[in-house]
């Protein structure tokens, strides 16, 4: 059975954190990712924990859109939050890369800046018992299969965060990556698509066979986290968590 995390972000980038954890507990699941909110907002770790335990919730994951490579200061900013993660008890964090040009591909050196970066924070997570997986995202430095290869034959304790939506809506097949990247996969982002924009699971309008996916990830055992990441919602976040939890109830699935 995947071990299933709800994501903030569709609460924005500073919000109350009391209440958006209580929201998320209130409708099923027991575990969160936080998503781009500044650490200074949320007080000490200590504080968080705490808020975390109140409402019966584990932290899975921190994602970052802090993009690659950057300077020193930008790894820094990335090394900083996964210390974060690491004292929360979260064991997986996402970055990505930086918006890419849309006139050119990103070039070898490109690539290989990033790769260093991202090793480089990986390499900072292992020792502290978290996770680092990269995320291919649409208008991003990564988005297909040849880039992914690209980028995982440069490193080697880099993971993969594959999100079945921006791999669809790249023309590539999400069930054929997860089965690709199976042992180069650290955690999954799950969400849908219709008519332009992000929607909850199960309302999408690109075919995502999220049953087949979900089955998979089950039949290989698959150890990470599997993020709810509603990213926006036409009702409020809290609607948007209960459909999510509604859909993956109805297949069958314990969220909790």
């Amino acid at each position: 059975m995947p071990r299933f995390a709800y994501g903030t972000l569709n609460w924005g980038g500073a919000f109350p954190l009391e209440t958006v954890i209580e929201e998320i507990a209130s409708t099923g699941w027991d575990a969160v990712e936080f998503f781009t909110e500044p650490l200074d907002w949320f007080g000490p770790h200590t504080r968080v924990r705490g808020v975390l335990e109140g409402a019966g919730l584990r932290a899975a994951s921190l994602f970052s859109r802090a993009t690659l490579p950057g300077d020193e200061a930008q790894l820094d900013h990335h090394r900083r939050r996964i210390d974060f993660a690491a004292e929360l008890g979260a064991t997986a964090y996402g970055l990505i890369g930086d918006t890419r040009l849309r006139w050119r591909p990103p070039s070898e050196q490109e690539y290989g800046y990033l790769a260093r970066a991202c090793e480089a924070i990986a390499l900072h997570g292992a020792e502290r018992g978290v996770t680092v997986a990269y995320h291919p995202h649409v208008a991003c430095t990564v988005e297909t299969q040849e880039e992914i290869d690209a980028l995982l034959a440069a490193t080697s304790e880099l993971t993969l965060c594959l999100d079945p939506s921006h791999v669809a809506l790249v023309d590539e097949d999400p069930l054929e990556h997860l089965r690709t990247y199976r042992d180069r996969l650290g955690h999954v982002h799950l969400k849908d698509w219709a008519r332009g924009a992000f929607t909850e699971m199960g309302r999408g309008t690109i075919g995502i066979d999220f049953p087949a996916i979900l089955k998979h990830l089950d039949d290989n055992r698959f150890p990470g986290w599997v993020v709810i990441e509603q990213s926006r919602s036409d009702v409020s976040p809290l609607e948007s968590a209960r459909i999510n939890a509604a859909y993956l109830t109805d297949l069958g699935y314990d969220i909790s």
